[in-house]
This record gives C-alpha cells, sequence and structure tokens, in this order.
C-alpha cells in the first residue's frame, strides 16, 4: 500500500515541478521583456533628449553655438575635445567648440528596481567647415559614475568618448544654423 502511494504521488510531484519550472521560464521572460522594454524606452529618451531635428528625412543633431559651461574643468573638457578632432580631422577649419549646458546632467541607473549608481554627463560640441564641400559637427561626452555609498569616479576609458559624427552639406548646414 505504502509503495502504491509513493508510485501515484511520484508523478503528482513531477507534474508540480515542471508547472514551477515553466512557471520560472515564464517569470524570467516576463523580466527580460521588461528589461528590454525599458531600454528601449530609455535609448529613444536619450536619442530625443540628445537634440536629434529631422531635415529632409534625416536626423541631424542641433548647431549649437553658446558655450554656457563654466565649472573649472571646461577650458580642459574642451581642449580635449578639440585635439581628438584635429587628430581625426586635421584638415578642417574649426568653427567652434562648445558645451551647451550650464551643469551636468544627472541620471540615475537601477538594477532589480534598486538604484545601483548615478551618472553626470555633460556634452560638447565640436563644429569645423571642411572646404567649400560642407561642415562636420560631432559631439562628446564626459561621464562621471558613483556608485551607491561611494565617491565620483570619472569613466577613464571613455574621457571623452566620441559619440557623433554628423556630415552636412552647407544648405544642411544652413537649415541647422537657422534653427
Amino acid at each position: 500500500m505504502v509503495m502504491a502511494a509513493m508510485l501515484m504521488a511520484s508523478p503528482a510531484n513531477a507534474q508540480t515541478d515542471s508547472e514551477s519550472v515553466s512557471e520560472a521560464v515564464s517569470g524570467l521572460w516576463t523580466k527580460a521583456k521588461q528589461g528590454v522594454t525599458r531600454s528601449s524606452r530609455r535609448i529613444k529618451e536619450e536619442m530625443n533628449g540628445s537634440g536629434l531635428v529631422d531635415v529632409d528625412g534625416h536626423s541631424y543633431m542641433h548647431i549649437y553655438t553658446n558655450d554656457l559651461f563654466r565649472e573649472s574643468q571646461a577650458a580642459n573638457f574642451r581642449t580635449a575635445c578639440t585635439n581628438i578632432f584635429k587628430g581625426k580631422y586635421p584638415t578642417v577649419k574649426i568653427l567652434s567648440v562648445v558645451i551647451p549646458q550650464e551643469e551636468w546632467t544627472e541620471t540615475t541607473t537601477r538594477s532589480l528596481g534598486r538604484i545601483s549608481k548615478y551618472v553626470k554627463t555633460v556634452y560638447c560640441y565640436v563644429l569645423a567647415q571642411d572646404g567649400e564641400d560642407g561642415y562636420i559637427n560631432a559631439r562628446f561626452s564626459f561621464r562621471r559614475v558613483k556608485k551607491v555609498g561611494k565617491t565620483w569616479v570619472d569613466d577613464a576609458d571613455n574621457w571623452p568618448l566620441w559619440e557623433r559624427t554628423d556630415v552636412l552639406t552647407p544648405s544642411v548646414y544652413r537649415t541647422l544654423k537657422d534653427m
């Protein structure tokens, strides 16, 4: 009798175990989908918040000419961007190097629903003329990261990070400059 009860209980336990495995997989899948959705939303917000403009069906960065950043390292940031830009484009005429924000942009990063670190970002834009052919507009970023309970650390691997380059025809340049 005991043997029969054990044999009957075994398939029931196997059924329960397989259901909990499928539930676990389903839960992981749901969390993964939510993570992808959140990441996609953040990327979209970052792109929209970074000043992209549609001109003739193409996305371009704004042309910034007002330098608003006044922190002590501002000149060093502009010099670093200029040097990297000149290294890649040595024959262009640099028209402006500006940081069009007054202070660092701060965001938080979450892991499993909890704040895991803070990120500060400042953007530097280099605008140059490429002979009579067009213009080059580049965006660099400087990031500082602070884990919860720690101190701010410069992201040395990407200091600065060359994020984007737009090559502009003279007509696109005029359109963006007039915005």
